[in-house]
């Protein structure tokens, strides 16, 4: 009888503790950061399940890193992978630490404790005329391939959260491209090669689209998308991702809805 009792409180407490998870992330799709961390935070001190609390600490990490608290992050998921080495979320993050490494050396100076040591360093900067900043010389370097794999890492390993959304976006500016100025400028991305770069774009937009659908960005992409096939006179193309605006506004005017009609009325020149 003691037995069976035990195992229905501890049935209980998972199913509980369970419903605390699914509440914390709710409270972080829907951007109350706060309270989430509070939920998490619950479950890990006062929950019974190691798989629970290894979920807590996951989320815990993750916020952290999202607010570029990274000594938080490293903390909490370094405590993660030590304590619940068998967990899922363990997996995922071993091979984060090393990375995360890197990035907590150039935010350094906020584990250093001692107040005089900060003066110290902020009366030598105030010397000092020297940037605290590596030059890289990027000529012939494949930049817009280079900055695509570090935001592809952050979609992998950050899927369906802040930072993949924005590394979504970033990515689909950097295939857009740019042109540098002087006399020497070069071209990058789309600006430089539409057909090498155009699938790209659009298997990024779709995948973007497909995770983020209710991101604020979508329509514009949409419009960069169309006026690519404008500017390389693909009129079929062009109506159909001006279509595509309008369609997502599903009847509201707004700014992206009504320039696409209007560019809809005069795209032949």
């Amino acid at each position: 009888m003691k037995t069976l009792l035990s195992f229905l409180v501890l049935f209980s407490l998972s199913i509980l503790y369970g419903q605390s998870i699914d509440l914390a992330k709710s409270y972080h799709s829907h951007k109350l950061i706060q309270k989430a961390k509070e939920e998490f935070i619950l479950v890990l001190h006062t929950s019974k399940s190691p798989d629970s609390k290894a979920e807590a600490l996951y989320w815990l990490g993750n916020i952290s890193f999202e607010e570029s608290s990274y000594s938080t992050a490293f903390e909490d998921w370094k405590k993660l992978v030590s304590d619940y080495p068998t967990s899922k979320y363990a997996d995922e993050i071993k091979g984060r630490l090393e990375q995360l490494k890197d990035v907590i050396q150039q935010v350094s100076e906020e584990n250093i404790t001692s107040s005089i040591a900060r003066s110290y360093l902020r009366n030598g900067d105030f010397w000092s005329k020297a940037e605290s900043k590596f030059i890289i010389d990027n000529s012939w370097l494949p930049n817009v391939e280079l900055a695509c794999e570090w935001y592809d890492r952050v979609i992998k390993e950050f899927s369906g959260i802040n930072a993949a959304e924005e590394a979504y976006k970033q990515k689909l500016f950097a295939l857009f491209g740019w042109v540098e100025t002087g006399r020497y400028a070069e071209s990058y991305g789309l600006r430089k090669d539409f057909d090498k770069y155009i699938p790209q774009i659009l298997q990024t937009f779709q995948e973007y689209e497909t995770n983020f659908p209710a991101s604020s960005m979508l329509q514009g992409f949409r419009l960069q998308i169309a006026q690519a096939y404008w500017h390389k006179k693909d009129w079929n193309k062009t109506r159909e991702w001006l279509q595509r605006i309008i369609d997502s506004s599903k009847g509201l005017t707004t700014f992206y809805s009504e320039t696409a009609k209007a560019r809809l009325k005069k795209v032949e020149y």
